[in-house]
């Protein structure tokens, strides 16, 4: 191991941000380098030749500009990263808007080291507007980048949606121009930060923590029309003795003959809500009827489970569907089946 490569390692892990800055200073690659020598280096020269014939000074400033900015950029590439591994949201910020200070940097020296003003601003004026009609999906990543950054919408960690894009995940990474996820099906996704703007997107990180009511559930159940009628004196009751514990849900003079079943197993569903012990009432609990349709009557569960994280609340949600299910031979009602061959076959 070279003696950089220790430097490196030994202050990149720091908790101290100055050391992880020199750290950073030090994780030199040899291509990137060379490359900045050979290539970005004599391009400089030349370029500041041609605007400054006369003086090597300009070129060599400009050679210490680029080296500057390319430092800064590389170094803040590599903080991101660890500040991402970290969940060091300013830290994150910090280095995006040092990224974007840098690139101005070089655009301030530039023209105060050449000295541009009059035609040659002009000229430069056009190119500038060229290169952002060029590169303006850059700069909307980075507009995009400081509005949910100020406005705390977009943090590590955050759980999003972005159904249009097929995007469903945990944030690992969020940079000035793209955001990486890691989806629940255990791919990677990343994409370009300004889709979040232009796209619709979900935040769940609060439902997610418990920070709000709860998780959503919405469920519909089809019920047979063909069993939907009112109850007899009998089966009245029979739900009045108190089996199942319904008489104890549903008010006294609510049971009796001549109410609709479905009714009054829609207010046993809503009263059973409001006291199971994994359901808020708040904001909302409904238990009504929606559209009909040609193969039966709907009754929709609108309610917020408690347990929020993903495998309690699926556990919650299965164990209230089996109750809705179980609970509807109680009043005398099914689920509606499409007949199948079998059916016909038994008939």
């Amino acid at each position: 191991m070279s003696l950089l490569d220790n430097i490196y390692r030994k202050n990149i892990s720091s908790d101290k941000t100055g050391r992880q800055i020199l750290g950073a200073l030090f994780q030199w690659r040899t291509k990137p380098f060379l490359a900045f020598v050979f290539l970005l280096t004599p391009l400089s020269a030349g370029l500041a030749y041609i605007l400054s014939p006369d003086s090597w000074l300009p070129c060599l400033l400009l050679i210490g500009l680029n080296l500057l900015v390319w430092l800064t950029i590389k170094v803040c590439r590599t903080l991101t990263d660890i500040f991402s591994l970290n969940r060091n949201e300013n830290g994150i910020t910090a280095c995006q808007i040092a990224i974007l200070a840098a690139l101005g940097f070089w655009i301030i020296g530039f023209v105060l080291i050449f000295d541009i003003n009059g035609r040659m601003a002009t000229a430069f004026g056009i190119l500038g507007v060229a290169l952002g009609w060029i590169f303006q999906d850059r700069v909307k990543g980075a507009a995009a980048f400081i509005s949910f950054r100020r406005n705390h919408l977009l943090n590590i960690g955050d759980w999003i949606k972005v159904p249009s894009l097929g995007v469903d995940g945990e944030v690992t990474k969020v940079s000035l121009l793209s955001v990486t996820l890691y989806n629940w099906d255990t791919t990677t996704s990343t994409i370009p930060i300004n889709a979040l703007q232009s796209e619709h997107f979900m935040n769940l990180h609060n439902m997610d923590e418990g920070k709000t009511y709860g998780r959503r559930m919405t469920k519909s159940f089809t019920l047979d029309m063909e069993q939907i009628r009112p109850i007899t004196e009998e089966e009245a009751a029979a739900l009045r003795s108190g089996e199942h514990g319904i008489a104890a849900l549903l008010p006294e003079d609510e049971i009796e003959a001549g109410a609709l079943n479905a009714h009054l197993f829609r207010l046993y569903l809503y009263h059973w809500l409001m006291k199971h012990p994994h359901i808020c009432q708040h904001p909302h609990l409904l238990v009504r009827w929606i559209d009909h349709k040609d193969i039966g009557l709907e009754l929709e569960v609108y309610a917020f489970i408690t347990d929020s994280k993903l495998s309690a609340f699926e556990w919650q949600q299965s164990l209230i569907i089996e109750h809705v299910i179980s609970s509807m031979a109680w009043f005398g009602l099914q689920l509606y089946q499409r007949p199948s061959t079998y059916d016909f076959d038994a008939a």
